[in-house]
């Protein structure tokens, strides 16, 4: 139960994951993280061992060990959380002397809780962690950006929002007590000597901290007479030093940075902590941009001083999400559930970037781009993340998402030409979107993406027309969340002739005439070079990664031109809108027949053994497009919504697309699903076809929490989507799983 911060009232249940000595240990220390809003950072925490820390610009945990200890009441040692691995003493790079430490290997000074006796409750903001008298918080911020586009924006609401630091509350209680007790929190990189960054400390009267660099950091910010600063090799070096002095803790050489707490007797103490990171100037290729927090703070110190400045009031907002009103209202059926809505909001964070162009031309200076990396691979605004995530984005920050829309638009589109398959002649295409922006702060010259290249037929192909369906859709959705009472509608009026371009493209891609059209797609772009294009299944085999006659393909077309008709009727282009109409009649009708046996096949039209869940996909897009009315049961597409009711309820089954373990195979000809996907796909089941949620769908959803948690290293890599029989292989450390966002509009 959540509370009120102003009245201290119990407020709406809010997703919670409690974790304790009952709940196997791979399903309680998996890595969680927890980022700043728009920062490209994490602080990952949660696997045993050195496996987390403060990592940024980077597609993985940073494989830090993380030292948060407290002394223990017989002051023999120091009782620890385990997220670390036997340091090495570098010192031994530099003497073969004795070390400056008196701890010995037989009697290690640090001694891990024993797991059994460790807690963790995971919510949405916080991720805490309870042993013996020693509880760690950690709080990040769920909340919605302000617009920076607009120059009426306050500039206190952006700099809270954008302020690059994850929260850390170290709580101790020594009440039990009659002596001081020593607590701390630390970090040492494993990353060599050589090549690290060198590591300083900065005491203010407003925080006390350490630094990697100019680039990475953290702090304290109360209690400052109880907290001090230290570096050294090891943590022996600092907490049991040979010689009995705490005047080396200035050391400069060491990989090892600590804040120390001195807890007096009979007391409770709550620390605040602050894990911060600044990037400066220039940060990016191709387009030169900067992270936009570089308007408020220039540096780490400027963060930790506004944090600490303001480190009561925003601790206690960041525990309250935003958007109460629509998280409230999740129908979550279990604990399963809650876990993964919970960690993959967590992951969305981490790949978030916001930046601002940097150019000498003073129009062109000071734009917002807002970017989503694609986890491990760091690709700039994959296009068809972008569908899935606008569910997420046009509830917390529709600008960020008009904001993609027009980058697409000015920068990564083209007009291409068609073939049909296997043919030489060439025919008119059309506008359409490239795959992605760029990698790894790289923006692709315009009309380029890093991904796509040519005489291919599977991953690594163009996504020509799976692009263009992907920004029909997400501005469809863009238009109705923002509305007219903001943008959504003077932003779709402007663009009307884009929208009219839209529509032709996507009717050439179904056939050379409009004698031959059947609303799907049977065309090649050009752009393949005697290639095929593949769809974002691209690592799946051809009954979800081909784009021709594909089922699911075929479900995204017909919602397309809904999109399309009603925007063009609402702009009073009526030719167009009867035509785009029409094509969603011919796309219904074209998958509705399709039917035999209880199946609609993957690929229309041949006989691929395949059976795939995604066939229903694009069922979802009506509901958020103003269109709700085409998914009437008795209304214009009943065949269509008949058929997809029948497909679906055929192919959830075992030896089809369920796993023996009860998760959702998404192809089953593909041990390769999707988590991402199947949230989709689960929300449309039980809000559109009717689907009553089971034991064996609950068996599901377990199954998809170990996906996470379990097996080899799922647990390391945070939300993963891509999983082969259960084990996460790729789309690590990922962002997409906010499609379960949608569960809470059930």
């Amino acid at each position: 139960m959540s509370v009120d911060p102003q009245t201290g009232a119990p407020g709406p249940s809010l997703p919670r994951y409690v974790m304790n000595s009952s709940t196997p240990a791979d399903l309680r220390f998996f890595n969680a993280q927890h980022s700043p809003i728009g920062a490209m950072a994490s602080f990952v925490l949660g696997c045993i061992g050195a496996t987390g820390g403060m990592g940024h610009l980077v597609g993985k945990p940073v494989d830090q060990n993380v030292f948060i200890g407290l002394q223990s009441l017989d002051r023999q040692g120091f009782d620890t959380l385990p997220f670390y691995d036997r340091v090495g003493d570098a010192s031994a790079n530099f003497t073969q002397s004795q070390s400056q430490s008196t701890a010995s290997p037989d009697q290690p000074l640090l001694k891990p809780f024993p797991l059994k006796d460790i807690t963790r409750d995971f919510q949405l903001t916080t991720d805490e962690w309870r042993a013996g008298d020693l509880t760690l918080t950690i709080i990040s911020p769920v909340k919605s950006i302000p617009d920076a586009e607009n120059l009426d924006t306050p500039v206190n609401d952006l700099m809270t929002a954008l302020l690059p630091v994850v929260f850390v509350q170290l709580k101790i209680d020594n009440t039990a007590s009659s002596a001081s007790r020593r607590a701390f929190f630390g970090l040492q990189s494993q990353e060599s000597s050589r090549t690290a960054p060198s590591i300083s400390q900065l005491n203010t009267s407003l925080f006390k901290g350490v630094f990697a660099g100019r680039q990475s950091g953290f702090a304290a910010l109360n209690n400052l007479d109880e907290a001090r600063t230290a570096c050294h090799f090891t943590p022996e070096h600092i907490l049991q030093p040979r010689n009995g002095t705490e005047d080396n803790w200035s050391f400069g050489l060491g990989s090892c940075a600590f804040l120390v707490f001195d807890v007096p007797a009979g007391v409770e103490r709550t620390y605040n902590l602050a894990l911060g990171w600044h990037v400066a100037g220039i940060c990016t290729i191709g387009i030169d941009a900067r992270f936009l927090y570089n308007r408020f703070f220039r540096n780490l110190e400027d963060v930790f001083a506004f944090a600490a400045q303001n480190q009561n009031e925003l601790i206690e907002s960041w525990k309250q999400p935003d958007r109460m009103d629509l998280l409230s209202k999740i129908k979550l059926w279990n604990s399963s559930q809650q876990f993964q809505i919970i960690h993959a909001v967590h992951s969305y964070f981490g790949s978030s970037q916001l930046l601002e162009t940097v150019s000498d031309v003073p129009e062109q200076n000071g734009k917002p781009v807002w970017v989503m990396n694609e986890g491990e691979y760091r690709m700039m605004n994959t296009c068809d993340l972008m569908v899935d995530q606008v569910f997420f984005e046009v509830a917390f920050n529709p600008w960020t998402v008009k904001n993609n829309l027009e980058l697409f638009l000015s920068r990564y589109s083209f007009v291409d030409t068609v073939t049909r398959f296997g043919g030489s002649a060439v025919y008119p295409g059309g506008l359409s979107f490239c795959h992605d922006m760029g990698v790894a702060n790289t923006f692709s010259p315009a009309g380029t993406s890093a991904y796509e290249c040519v005489k291919l037929d599977d991953c690594f192909s163009h996504m020509t027309c799976e692009e263009l369906l992907n920004w029909i859709l997400t501005a469809g959705i863009y238009v109705q969340a923002d509305g007219d009472a903001n943008d959504g509608g003077g932003w779709a009026a402007r663009h009307i002739a884009t929208f009219k371009a839209l529509l032709q493209s996507l009717c050439n891609r179904d056939a050379p005439t409009p004698a031959e059209y059947t609303g799907l797609v049977g065309m090649e772009s050009s752009r393949t070079k005697g290639g095929c294009e593949i769809t974002t299944y691209d690592s799946l085999d051809a009954s979800l990664a081909q784009t021709r006659d594909n089922a699911y393909i075929g479900g995204k077309c017909w919602a397309a031109y809904l999109v399309l008709e009603k925007i063009l009727r609402d702009n009073n282009c009526v030719d167009e809108a009867d035509l785009a109409h029409a094509q969603a009649v011919r796309a219904s009708a074209t998958i509705s027949s399709s039917l035999k046996d209880g199946y609609v096949p993957a690929i229309l039209g041949t006989d691929h053994p395949a059976k795939i869940i995604p066939a229903i996909e694009g069922l979802v897009y009506p509901l958020f497009t103003g269109c709700a009315n085409a998914l009437d049961p008795e209304g214009e597409f009943c065949e269509y919504i008949s058929a997809m009711q029948i497909h679906f309820r055929n192919v959830l089954k075992k030896g089809i697309c369920l796993f023996e373990d009860g998760g959702w195979k998404l192809s089953s000809t593909s041990i390769n699903s999707w988590l991402s996907k199947i949230y989709l796909n689960q929300f449309i089941a039980r809000k559109l076809l009717g689907h009553i949620w089971t034991d064996q769908d609950a068996l599901s959803d377990l199954a998809h929490v170990r996906w996470l948690t379990e097996k080899s290293l799922n647990g390391y890599w945070c939300w993963s989507d891509q999983m082969y029989d259960g084990v996460a292989t790729g789309s690590l450390f990922y962002p997409r799983g906010v499609t379960s966002i949608l569960w809470c509009y059930e």
